[in-house]
């Protein structure tokens, strides 16, 4: 499973921040040659599945060990939403992959969970919260501003939609 960094926010209306990851550095674990999808282990957590779309035919040239960097974008779209129905996480997806309708663009995998705020650790910039299963999971946040004006007890939706990789280099 992705690990997922939980993003926050104060404001009602969503919020989204976009991100480029610069230098994902790892070892091959894993590559889906039909798929296109390459996992990345390292320090300081796995990364991956990635998607390696055919404008990347490095794909071809790599093999499990390889160190490599990877760029890729991801996007977070948070909402305080009192009073919404925590829940499992939800693979919106498919839902994704048909919005998008630009040759230049894709989606790997889109993920949606609400979740109810337990504490807040602005020190350390990480977050206390429970789902549905009254699990409670403690976060880094990746981006520490989103942390601001969030207290706890509010409901939080979050949106994590992973695009493909946009540029791979052998080490």
């Amino acid at each position: 499973m992705l690990f997922l960094a939980v993003a926050l926010t104060l404001a009602q209306q969503p919020t989204g921040v976009a991100q480029q990851v610069l230098e994902v550095r790892g070892e091959v674990e894993r590559i889906d040659r039909a798929g296109r999808l390459v996992t990345i282990s390292g320090p300081p957590t796995a990364q991956g599945p990635i998607y390696f779309g055919p404008d990347l035919p490095i794909l071809e040239q790599l093999a499990r060990g390889d160190r490599v960097v990877v760029r890729y974008y991801d996007a977070y779209i948070v909402q305080v939403t009192p009073g919404a129905k925590i829940g499992i996480l939800e693979d919106t997806t498919r839902a994704a992959k048909e919005s998008v309708n630009r040759p230049d663009a894709d989606v790997l995998q889109q993920l949606r969970l609400v979740v109810t705020i337990d504490s807040i650790d602005a020190a350390t910039q990480s977050v206390t919260y429970h789902g549905a299963d009254n699990r409670r999971v403690l976060r880094v946040v990746q981006h520490p501003r989103l942390l601001e004006g969030v207290k706890s007890g509010d409901v939080v939706s979050i949106t994590y939609t992973r695009a493909r990789a946009v540029s791979v280099e052998k080490q």
